[in-house]
């Protein structure tokens, strides 16, 4: 009689979409992510109420805002680390000081400081950043050369602002002055205080070095 009544329970749970489920007291949620405090790196996954501690790859963070079932790890210059505890330690390889992340290359110098290598579980790759911008070691991402420490931006860019234009009475024209690239239609020299930075014209434009600015394209004798 006792199996019986518990077999009816059972039918009757299901049919309410009620079954019973083990939780465990660190899901708040069925599934979710959720940090370890002291550790940056490591966090708990929760998959139906049950969790299992994880640990992100040498040189990735914990994301704490990232949501299930999104990857929960990032680079550090996307996800920050300050005050939130330790990273594991470093499982550099032959090429990489890290398994993974974005790390100076072998082939930048001052001059030509627009490589750098990505890391993939420690094999590294040789990339370059897009024309006119650096490889920043202090934030792992490119940026503008000027802003560079390890970067010869007139070198790098081939290219250093004039004095700045003065209007009929002498006095400094305010903003950014324009100025063409040579050998090339579309891209042109933005300078603002002596800062150079290579920009180019949206699609189906050209650069107009007597106005100094982008026109449509088809003006252009390219």
């Amino acid at each position: 009689m006792l199996r019986f009544v518990s077999f009816t329970l059972a039918i009757v749970a299901m049919c309410n979409g009620q079954i019973a489920v083990e939780r465990d007291p660190v899901c708040g949620t069925r599934n979710g992510f959720y940090g370890i405090e002291g550790n940056c790196d490591a966090y708990v996954e929760c998959r139906d109420y049950r969790s299992r501690e994880m640990q992100c790859p040498d040189g990735l963070h914990f994301d704490p805002a990232v949501a299930w079932p999104n990857y929960p790890c990032g680079y550090p210059m996307e996800v920050d680390c300050a005050g939130r505890g330790i990273a594991q330690p470093a499982q550099p390889s032959a090429e990489c000081p890290h398994l993974y992340g974005f790390f100076p290359s072998p082939k930048a110098t001052a001059d030509e400081c627009g490589y750098y290598r990505m890391c993939v579980d420690g094999v590294a790759v040789e990339m370059a950043c897009p024309p006119g911008l650096a490889f920043n070691p202090s934030n792992a991402r490119c940026d503008w050369p000027d802003t560079v420490s390890t970067c010869n931006a007139a070198a790098f860019l081939g290219f250093t602002c004039p004095p700045p234009p003065v209007n009929e009475i002498g006095e400094l024209i305010e903003g950014p002055v324009n100025y063409k690239y040579e050998g090339n239609c579309f891209a042109f020299f933005s300078c603002e205080e002596g800062r150079a930075r290579l920009l180019s014209c949206d699609a189906g434009y050209g650069f107009d070095p007597i106005s100094g600015r982008c026109v449509d394209g088809d003006i252009i004798k390219c």
